[in-house]
């Protein structure tokens, strides 16, 4: 455990210090739960999409827009040689 020093506005120190009698615990384990709890209450955004949770219509037109170049190049063709291409070809 580490030992750490803050800083509160008397309002929220008068609060905090109220909240745990409350709880019956100390300053220290009240925000510690406060803590715990904004971090349930927020989880961290997914590593992958995170960047963008923001913009789920923008994610989902660049997921039809794959899906659609998947359909029309499927994987075990060159990547940009459609079948009719292939077939003109030969």
């Amino acid at each position: 455990m580490e030992k750490i020093e803050i800083e509160l506005e008397s309002p929220t120190l008068w609060r905090a210090r109220g909240m745990a009698t409350d709880n019956n615990c100390t300053l220290d384990e009240i925000i510690a739960k406060a803590i715990e709890k904004l971090a349930r209450e927020n989880p961290p955004k997914d590593r992958i999409l995170g960047g963008w949770a923001d913009e789920p219509e923008l994610v989902d037109e660049i997921l039809a827009d794959i899906m659609r170049d998947r359909a029309a190049h499927p994987l075990n063709q060159k990547f940009g040689w459609s079948q009719n291409l292939e077939e003109s070809n030969t």
